[in-house]
This record gives structure tokens, sequence and C-alpha cells, in this order.
């Protein structure tokens, strides 16, 4: 199977857009903590995403319908940690979806313009009420060995670092 490893991603992270799209006023002390967050991010982020085309059949059950093109693993990784002295913890998890989605945009191009897809759309276990077994995760972590990139997952499904995603790059 071809195995593409993308890492790391240019992602950018724009301080004032998240802001603005997380309803964040600008002249506010959150605003000042938020900023550095992101500021402090953007210096370690390193995302990453595996990509495996798909050929033949797979262990594990499809969404009904779905004609997988990739198969895909990808993480923020662990280098985005919160920092102890944060009044707004959770502003730390936003920062870290920004990083995930800006690695999914990046992927989403990239399969695009180097990979000839017309009209890429994804899935992952979960986002369909008929595809929502966790262990798929675990099969799909292991078909595109997303250890390489630093992606764990137990016996039960769950993934660490915990912004992590696998799934499957379907032509839309």
């Amino acid at each position: 199977m071809e195995r593409i490893l993308l890492s790391p991603l240019p992602v950018k992270l724009e301080t004032e857009k998240l802001m603005e799209q997380n309803h964040i006023p600008g002249d506010s002390d959150m605003a000042e903590e938020f900023a550095d967050l992101v500021e402090a991010a953007q210096r370690v982020l390193c995302c990453k995403t595996i990509l495996v085309k798909a050929e033949g059949s797979v262990d594990f059950p499809l969404p009904p319908g779905a004609e997988p093109k990739y198969y895909y693993a990808m993480t923020v990784g662990r280098e985005i940690d919160e920092e102890e002295d944060c009044d707004y913890p959770y502003l730390g998890d936003v920062v870290r979806q920004a990083a995930l989605d800006g690695a999914m945009a990046y992927t989403q191009d990239y399969l695009r313009q180097q990979l000839g897809m017309k009209s890429v759309g994804f899935l992952n276990p979960g986002s369909q009420e008929d595809w929502s077994d966790k262990l798929i995760n675990k099969a799909i972590a292991e078909l595109t060995k997303a250890e390489d990139i630093g992606i764990q997952v137990d016996d039960r499904g769950n993934m660490t670092p915990w912004y992590s995603t696998v799934g499957i790059f379907t032509e839309a």
C-alpha cells in the first residue's frame, strides 16, 4: 500500500480570526492570555498526517456506501501543552482544535493538488450513527501505522494525544 507522511504541516494559527470565532473580546484579559497561548503553540506546533491509499479490502466495517480513496491518521501531537498558570484552561483546547482543523484543511488541499482528488470528503469513526464503533479507530491506526506520528490507541479505541483523529477520505 502506498503510504505518505506529511510532517510537519505548515499550519498557521491566526490569533485575531480565532478570537473572533470564539467570541473573545479583543480588549479583555482573556484575549491577552489567548494571544500568548496561540503564540506559544505556533512556536512548537508540529501537525502530522499519514495517508494510506485504499487498496483491497480491510478487516473493519466501512460506512455504508463509502468508497475510501485514502485512510488517514492525523495529530497535532503533544507539543501544545496547556500552561499551568492559564486562568482560562479551555483556551488550550480551542488552540489545539484550531491546529487540528488547520491540519485537516492542509491535508485536503494536498489531496486535491498533489493526488488529483476533485472533491475531498472525510469521515471518521463516530461521524455517522452506523459507523461509530470506537474499535475502528484502532484498526485504522494500525493500518496507517499511526504510532509513527505519536498516536497511541488503547484496547477500547481511545486515542492519545487527545487531538488526534483517524478515518477515510473519499470523493464527495
